[in-house]
């Protein structure tokens, strides 16, 4: 997918996110000491949070949740 401008003048309102260009798939959202697990809700199916302590991303794989998140390397 690409990280394009959208120049419609409504601004993208997608996962989460509202601004005027595409959210990319591969960045966290966010970052934050410790697992998300049970401490944070997901936003959308997908998100990426990057635990600082631990040096680990993890993505959820249901939004609206807080214990669907899992490790990705």
């Amino acid at each position: 997918m690409a990280i394009v401008p959208n120049k419609d003048g409504q601004g993208i309102i997608a996962n989460g996110f509202v601004g005027v260009v595409d959210v990319s798939y591969c960045v966290p959202t966010g970052s934050a000491a410790g697992s998300p697990a049970g401490s944070y809700t997901s936003l959308y199916t997908g998100e990426m949070r990057y635990d600082t302590t631990g040096n680990v991303m993890y993505r959820s794989m249901k939004g609206g949740t807080n214990n669907t998140w899992v490790a990705v390397h």
